[in-house]
């Protein structure tokens, strides 16, 4: 088992007895999903793939690069892929989670900046923010992130430079107590609310976007923040009915 220190001068340091395993929910990457991950695989014990859905060769290209792949089925949503990925990553017994879109927007690379708040500030889990770094995106989608982040801000009192980054890093056991429901775009803010609804401790990374990618439509922003606002609101009736 090995987990990264991170890097000296080019040197990978381990972090002895730290099992990692990584997921990437993955839709019609045929021809990207190989690199993405053979170098995951760098940092990561396990690389879990889940394609749902695509039609094209994904998931073959996936397991001829070593990675992990549960059943395909239909196409059900991102966030039922990355539900599904988190859950198949639990037969591997990881000590660490770390979630990472594998359309080339996230570099495998950054996965020891992640890790390491956890393994040595004892984190619960930890964002790798955007805009900390640099986000290449629209300027329509740079306005819609923000708009996100002042929700966020109104239903969690906590301040977030990048609440719908998909490149996360959770201590397993921590991500596994979350009970996560949302079905698309929406699991950004399912896995913040609900983590931060328990009281988990966290940092913001700064991480690198080397390409710009399409981003969510106008429609799923809306969609996004209607999200926030129904579920903020169903933990709050949640835990007054627990007093």
């Amino acid at each position: 088992m090995r987990g990264w220190k991170g890097l000296m001068n080019g040197t990978k340091i381990k972090y002895d007895n730290m099992k990692i395993a990584t997921v990437l929910p993955a839709y019609n990457l045929e021809v990207e999903i190989s690199d993405v991950v053979k170098r995951t695989s760098e940092y990561s014990d396990v690389v879990i793939v889940v394609t749902d859905g695509s039609e094209d060769n994904t998931r073959d290209e996936a397991l001829k690069a070593g990675a992990e792949c549960p059943k395909e089925v239909d196409r059900r949503g991102m966030g039922n892929a990355v539900r599904k990925g988190i859950e198949f990553s639990r037969k591997f017994d990881p000590d660490i989670v770390v979630l990472m879109d594998a359309d080339g927007q996230h570099l495998p690379e950054e996965i020891p900046k992640l890790v390491e708040p956890i393994v040595e500030k004892n984190k619960d889990f930890v964002v790798g923010s955007r805009v900390m770094g640099e986000l290449r995106t629209s300027k329509v989608n740079k306005i819609g992130n923000f708009g996100l982040k002042v929700i966020t801000f109104l239903v969690t009192g906590k301040w977030f430079s990048d609440t719908e980054s998909g490149f996360r890093a959770y201590k397993a056991d921590k991500l596994y107590s979350l009970n996560l429901e949302a079905e698309e775009y929406e699991i950004e803010s399912d896995l913040l609310l609900k983590s931060l609804e328990k009281g988990y401790d966290y940092k913001e990374v700064a991480i690198t976007v080397p390409k710009a990618v399409p981003g969510v439509t106008v429609l799923d922003g809306i969609k996004m923040g209607l999200f926030k606002i129904k579920l903020s609101l169903k933990l709050k009736v949640v835990n007054i009915k627990q007093r």
